[in-house]
């Protein structure tokens, strides 16, 4: 588990780990070996059986395309029902929302120059943990955009929607919508962008 988490930089469950080591044990993936003499007793090594090489194989080299055709977490479930709530209260979460990936932002690129620091140190680690923050902070970026193109979007709307801009619960023209190319309100006219977002 320490290794994992030193290589991806993500933290597993204790109990899910377990979990799936039992399952793959079950599945006769890995086998439990012998403790190498010095060691802890109380620890039980597991050794990747031969099926257990296959499957990893047949997995590893398996996909056949990245999972693109949906993207579905809690911003886009909040981005869905926004025009149908208080303009003060999605308002204040979508600030809420572009502190937090800021915030996230500056954490990852303090995690990601560590991990650059200590691969440059041992010479011989490929490094792949920076690649993977590095990776995470490309999604933070794209999301702080978003963010930045709907808010602008949201706002053009709301300045022609007085009943819905006063909560009283009046009809309100359809909400920005989402083309390929970003966010565009519902007069068709793309707001201006104001700049990439990057955390």
């Amino acid at each position: 588990m320490k290794e994992y988490r030193d290589r991806s930089g993500i933290q597993l469950s204790t109990g899910m780990f377990y979990r799936e080591l039992q399952r793959l044990a079950r599945d006769g993936l890995v086998r439990m070996t012998a403790n190498p003499e010095g060691d802890d007793p109380r620890r039980a090594p597991y050794a990747i059986t031969e099926a257990g090489g296959s499957a990893f194989d047949g997995w590893f080299s398996g996909l056949t395309r990245p999972a693109v055709a949906d993207y579905e977490d809690d911003l886009s479930h909040r981005a869905l029902f926004i025009s149908g709530v208080n303009p003060k209260a999605a308002r204040a979460v979508l600030d809420r929302w572009g502190e937090a990936l800021w915030i996230g932002g500056k954490m990852l690129e303090r995690a990601r120059e560590a991990a650059l620091a200590e691969a440059g140190s041992q010479g011989d680690d490929f490094g792949t943990l920076s690649f993977l923050l590095g990776r995470r902070l490309k999604h933070i970026a794209a999301d702080l955009e978003f963010l930045e193109e709907f808010r602008t979007a949201y706002d053009e709307w709301m300045a022609t929607a007085p009943a819905a801009g006063a909560g009283d619960g009046g009809h309100a023209p359809s909400p920005p919508r989402v083309t390929p190319t970003g966010v565009e309100p519902s007069g068709g006219n793309r707001p201006r962008g104001r700049g990439r977002g990057k955390p």
